[in-house]
């Protein structure tokens, strides 16, 4: 059975663009290298001033140069492509080599954060011995082994969630029922799925929960 690690694994490279704007996080996306190519992240940067930051990546050391793939007006898409400075920081050709699978991976100012699922101990490790070798930290906040949860039926469903949950809760995101301030109401999105607001909430209660259960308090005792 694999395990599912948490861990503290910065800085990453392109940190001082982000020590710029303090309120930024990042989520990313993506992390690829084609052959000898440099590594490229496709990066969400949310929370602070996008011009700031762009202007920041460009004097970054361990970015040799970016892109803006999608503007939207609380986000923004880049790929980043790595400098040879940050070609020597970064982890993933070994997350690569020891089959880590990055679940989901976060960068502020202060902090990179990993979730991942790693094939041993010994893949922990190994990750652990690159991050300390390339100046970076390595703060295991957990480990646990990965287990089946109810309702688990694969990709679909791995976190728990029934098929009517996920429709339910992508159907109320895509209306803008979870933006800030609401873009549509519990009646509205219930109506569009054809169910009562009733159940509708019920889907809505026992889908959170799962998702946070099997996310962000997956290993922890509740």
């Amino acid at each position: 059975m694999a395990l599912i690690g948490r861990a503290e694994v910065g800085p990453p490279p392109g940190q001082s663009a982000l020590e710029s704007v303090p309120d930024m996080e990042l989520l990313f996306e993506d992390i690829r290298s084609i052959g000898d190519e440099p590594w490229k992240m496709i990066v969400w940067a949310m929370g602070d001033n996008f011009e700031k930051y762009e202007s920041a990546l460009t004097a970054d050391p361990t970015i040799d140069s970016y892109d803006s793939l999608t503007k939207l007006p609380e986000k923004r898409l880049y790929r980043l492509r790595l400098s040879d400075d940050g070609q020597r920081r970064t982890i993933h050709s070994v997350s690569v080599e020891h089959d880590v699978t990055i679940i989901r991976l976060t960068a502020t100012a202060e902090k990179e954060e990993l979730l991942a699922r790693f094939p041993s101990r010994d893949a922990v490790v190994n990750l652990r011995e690159a991050c300390l070798e390339r100046d970076r930290r390595f703060e295991l906040i957990s480990l646990y082994e990965e287990k089946s949860v109810k309702n688990d039926g694969g990709f679909e469903t791995r976190y728990g969630v029934t098929t009517r949950q996920k429709e339910a809760l992508l159907t109320a995101l895509e209306n803008g029922y979870f933006n800030v301030p609401r873009e549509t109401t519990m009646e509205e999105t219930a109506k569009e799925l054809g169910i009562s607001t009733s159940a509708l909430s019920t889907r809505f209660r026992r889908g959170q929960r799962a998702l946070l259960l099997n996310t962000l308090a997956h290993g922890e005792t509740i």
